[in-house]
C-alpha cells in the first residue's frame, strides 16, 4: 500500500516527510513498546506507536523504516520532528487508537508479517 493511501485509510496528518508518500509499504508493525519492534527487521513496515518521543525515531531509523505512525492524537516535538527529517522518517499523526488503525489497514489488505521464530 502507497504511504499516501495509509495516510488517507488513517485520516492522518502527515507532519513531516512527504517526499516518501509514493512509497509502498505492504507491511505494518504496532507497539508502544520499542524493545518489541527491535526484532522486526524488515524495512517494509510501517511502525504504528502511541509512545510519540525521539527513540521510537531513532528506533525506526536502526530498522531503516520509512514511516511512523503516531495513534491517539500524539503531536511530535519539534525535536523529533528534526530526527525525522534528518533521518528521511515520514511521521504521521491520526486520532484513531491502535487497535482502530491497525484495523482500518487490515481491512485494506496491510498484514503484519511473522517474526524469524515463527511468531507475530
Amino acid at each position: 500500500m502507497k504511504l499516501s493511501q495509509i495516510a488517507q485509510v488513517l485520516q492522518a496528518e502527515i507532519l513531516c516527510g512527504k517526499q516518501n508518500l509514493d512509497l509502498d509499504i505492504p507491511y505494518a508493525a504496532a507497539s508502544d513498546m520499542m524493545s518489541d519492534v527491535l526484532v522486526c527487521n524488515d524495512a517494509d513496515r510501517l511502525l504504528i506507536s502511541g509512545l510519540c518521543t525521539v527513540h521510537t525515531v531513532l528506533t525506526a531509523q536502526i530498522l531503516d523504516l520509512r514511516a511512523i505512525a503516531f495513534v491517539r492524537g500524539k503531536r511530535p516535538t519539534p525535536e523529533i520532528l528534526q530526527t525525522a527529517e534528518e533521518n528521511g522518517i515520514t511521521l504521521l499523526s491520526t486520532e484513531l487508537s491502535m487497535f482502530q488503525a491497525c484495523g482500518e489497514l487490515y481491512k485494506q489488505g496491510m498484514k503484519g508479517r511473522a517474526r524469524t521464530d515463527g511468531t507475530d
